[in-house]
């Protein structure tokens, strides 16, 4: 008998599972997220920032230029808040996507 098979034998008949799903922002225009900055993840170029929101729910914002322009300004902790502003046309007629970046003051 293989380690494979041993272990599924061992298998409380009563657990119970939960699937994991990926929690990507897909916003449309105006949509905003808020809440802590905490982790920034790099994926074959590609900037990725999880924020975790009040509801301890973790979301992944996949970077652009413009995103990663502005959140250069932000820190890991830090409380922000993303407004997704739709597409502009740059100078040399490419398509970018345009944000709107706040972090959260402590008074």
């Amino acid at each position: 008998m293989n380690l494979l098979n041993k272990t599924s034998q061992q298998k409380n008949p009563n657990t119970k599972w939960t699937q994991i799903k990926l929690n990507n922002w897909m916003p449309e225009i105006g949509d905003k997220i808020e809440g802590k900055l905490i982790k920034i993840r790099q994926n074959n170029n590609q900037t990725i920032y999880v924020i975790e929101t009040k509801n301890k729910e973790k979301i992944n914002i996949w970077g652009k230029t413009y995103l990663n322009e502005l959140m250069d300004e932000i820190n890991i902790n830090d409380y922000i808040r993303i407004t997704y502003n739709g597409i502009q046309k740059t100078k040399n007629n490419r398509q970018m996507k345009k944000y709107k970046v706040e972090r959260r003051i402590q008074e």
